[in-house]
């Protein structure tokens, strides 16, 4: 597989994901069944998303990325539109190994880190849910092709250390992504360790979970 650069992952290829989602979102919606109706419905959440999400990658290649959402289609820019909700930050090893295991769908690896089986939808709703969550968690993937990525939720500065880090191993987070095993249930089997404030780690599974 061939790493794209930071500059072409996060101007191009995740907005297009993100967009991508969006008009299959419309395409489910087209129908008449009850299927169709709650596609109505979360397709109007994604509609109604207008927020900002700031990427840092650092070292060689890296640099600052603004993820601009408005009415639900986003489109990458050198400034934020609104204040970030959201921070992810990332050395460029990091990246490298992230945008590995992501493969085609950045998220799909969002999903995963955050225990949904395939790509996470931003809806309203789960916006105002994340929103409302405070500090930094510092996900860490462990093993050879592992990676670290820091995610910041507010407009505040990024402390020094995280409030909260949760390492999660090789197995279990490929059956996160795979649908094969829920968040609390890896918690409790052991393949997700959590040291500091447990109830981020909560508020965030309660909000990246919650209903589109």
């Amino acid at each position: 597989m061939t790493i794209p650069t930071p500059q072409q992952y996060y101007s191009e290829q995740v907005p297009t994901q993100f967009n991508r989602l969006l008009d299959e979102q419309e395409q489910a919606a087209a129908g008449t069944d009850s299927k169709a109706d709650y596609a109505r419905k979360v397709l109007d959440g994604m509609r109604a998303v207008t927020a900002t999400i700031r990427i840092d990658v650092q070292g060689e290649g890296g640099g600052t990325w603004f993820l601009n959402i408005l009415d639900g289609r986003m489109v990458s820019s050198d400034a934020g539109e609104q204040s970030p909700f959201l921070t992810l930050i990332q050395d460029s090893a990091s990246y490298e190994r992230l945008v590995a295991e992501a493969g085609d769908s950045a998220l799909g690896m969002l999903g995963g880190l955050s225990g949904l089986a395939g790509e996470m939808k931003l809806t309203r709703a789960r916006i105002d849910n994340l929103t409302g969550v405070g500090g930094s968690l510092r996900f860490t993937l462990s093993g050879d092709a592992g990676f670290t990525l820091l995610t910041h939720f507010g407009s505040d500065p990024v402390p020094e250390q995280p409030t909260t880090t949760i390492t999660v191993d090789p197995e279990g987070y490929r059956k996160l992504r795979s649908g094969e095993i829920q968040a609390h249930e890896a918690f409790m089997s052991g393949l997700i360790q959590v040291e500091g404030d447990m109830q981020l780690a909560m508020q965030l599974a309660l909000a990246a979970l919650s209903p589109d």
